[in-house]
């Protein structure tokens, strides 16, 4: 050991020879500061106080300066539902609706698919023309069997945004498969709508794939409602109105059943009473109901076929003028009226494929086949009933014409 050398010897523990814990004489150092911890709320009657994370904070100092620059910070404004979230709820809503109102049309739908080949005249067919055979069969029943009295092709332009209706002449003379010549009527009675469509195909070169059918007997019901036609009668026509509806209503109460014909449906004569033996009326533009519209169109004793077949179409015309945009309102109960009451091969999608002319508005023509141009004339067959017999040449150029333009 050198001189003056005051460290103990090795081995050996200072302070009186006294054993001393190691490292006592070193400087003490403070221990680490472990941040992860919470502080105790402390107690404030009525205010409740809530575990706080100063984790992050080497200081009281510093954690409560945070705190206060956090209340002076303006709050982050309140988060908005955007416009997707209310286009989302018009757009489910407005399914909704249109899901209610395809319901309320299409529930009465009554479809019978065609059966059998309809000889369709595939070369004739033309892009965005769709034909539709028309049938009113005037049963006094709800089914629809018998002789077809109203045959109409229903054409569907979407091109040029037209409806055409040609009424085909219910005595015209024309083949029928399986029954020869006879009348056009008759194959409706025959075969029902398939062989009437198919008869309809064979002798006109045309291609029918679908068809409608309405019975008279339920006409009333389809005019109503449309909430009534508007036409303009003649004196002549006032009074043979009259004599239908009492006709009719005879034939159904002696059956036990009510016609529904009421007093206020027959048209006042000059006198004032419904005279129907040699009443005079006043012809003029009337609203018909269902009830009047129908006798109207099954007037036999002014003029022949032809004239039949027009107030046929004035009573369809009158109906379609009010199928327009304008009546958008009223379209859901005229669809659900027309198809209630009708029996159609049509399904859905076909349906929905005429929705636009209803929508977007249309243009009506008719016409009447066969006629002067097509060189009709009348004559016995060899049952000795009275047909239309007429140019099958010309017939089919011209009511092609019509049809395709």
């Amino acid at each position: 050991m050198r001189k003056n050398d005051t460290r103990p010897p090795a081995g050996r523990r200072a302070s009186g020879g006294r054993h001393s814990a190691p490292g006592a004489n070193r400087t003490r150092k403070e221990p680490l500061r472990d941040n992860y911890y919470y502080e105790e709320p402390y107690d404030q009657p009525g205010v409740r106080q809530e575990f706080q994370d100063i984790s992050s904070y080497s200081s009281e100092q510093k954690r409560r300066s945070s705190q206060r620059r956090a209340e002076r910070a303006p709050k982050p404004p309140r988060r908005r539902r955007g416009v997707g979230w209310a286009l989302g709820w018009v757009l489910t809503l407005l399914l909704a609706v249109l899901a209610g109102v395809g319901i309320y049309i299409f529930s009465g739908l009554q479809v019978k698919p065609l059966e059998g080949g309809l000889s369709v005249n595939d070369s004739v067919r033309t892009a965005g023309v769709k034909n539709i055979a028309l049938f009113g069969v005037d049963a006094r029943e709800r089914e629809n069997e018998g002789r077809s009295d109203v045959m109409m092709v229903l054409t569907a332009d979407s091109r040029n945004r037209q409806l055409k209706l040609a009424s085909l002449m219910r005595d015209s003379e024309v083949y029928i498969e399986g029954y020869g010549y006879d009348k056009l009527t008759h194959a409706y009675a025959y075969g029902g709508p398939s062989l009437a469509v198919r008869t309809i195909n064979e002798n006109f070169n045309l291609d029918i794939e679908d068809y409608v059918t309405v019975n008279f007997y339920e006409m009333a019901e389809i005019v109503d409602a449309f909430g009534g036609v508007e036409l303009e009668l003649s004196g002549e026509e006032m009074l043979e109105v009259n004599r239908n509806l009492w006709n009719l209503s005879r034939e159904v109460e002696e059956e036990g059943g009510d016609s529904g014909i009421r007093h206020d449906d027959y048209f006042t004569a000059t006198d004032g009473t419904h005279n129907m033996v040699d009443g005079e009326y006043v012809g003029q533009k009337v609203k018909l109901n269902g009830r009047q519209a129908v006798a109207f169109a099954r007037i036999r004793e002014l003029g022949g076929d032809g004239e039949r077949t027009s107030r046929q179409h004035q009573v369809l015309a009158g109906l379609m003028d009010q199928v327009r945009p304008g009546n958008f309102l009223r379209l859901p109960a005229m669809a659900r009226g027309v198809l209630s009451h009708s029996e159609t091969s049509l399904n859905l999608a076909g349906l929905a494929g005429l929705m636009p002319f209803a929508l977007g508005g249309f243009q009506l023509e008719s016409a009447t086949f066969p006629g002067e141009g097509e060189g009709a004339y009348g004559a016995y067959n060899e049952e000795e009933s009275w047909v239309l017999r007429f140019d099958q040449d010309l017939m089919v150029q011209n009511l092609h014409q019509f049809i395709f333009g």
